[in-house]
């Protein structure tokens, strides 16, 4: 699937979420391989009854959402048998060995 089949598909997913009942006011998506985004889209609008637009340089306050999504990463790596994790994490990601910690 190339970027220009994709790109519509997406834009289209994005779009169905701002407008049915009880979707959200305005939404964000990026969608990234390991060299670069290969998708950025944004619909809707900032905040219910403005009118500015989302863009993909919108800020937003996601407070520890980021734990909650990595350990389900981990987790599901844990599944799969692609790490475990009575291992080091450093066996996985070696530069978390260089890291200093003050105690």
């Amino acid at each position: 699937m190339t970027n220009s089949t994709i790109r519509p598909m997406l834009d289209a997913v994005l779009a169905q979420t701002t407008q049915r009942h009880g979707g959200a006011p305005g939404v964000v998506a990026m969608v990234s391989d390991r060299n670069a985004n290969f998708y950025e889209g944004a619909v809707g609008t900032r905040e219910l009854g403005q009118d500015r637009p989302m863009t993909t340089d919108s800020v937003f306050a996601i407070f520890s959402t980021t734990k909650a999504l990595t350990g389900t990463c981990v987790m599901q790596l844990v599944e799969e048998g692609r790490i475990r994790l009575d291992e080091p994490a450093g066996k996985y990601v070696p530069e978390i060995d260089q890291l200093q910690v003050l105690i």
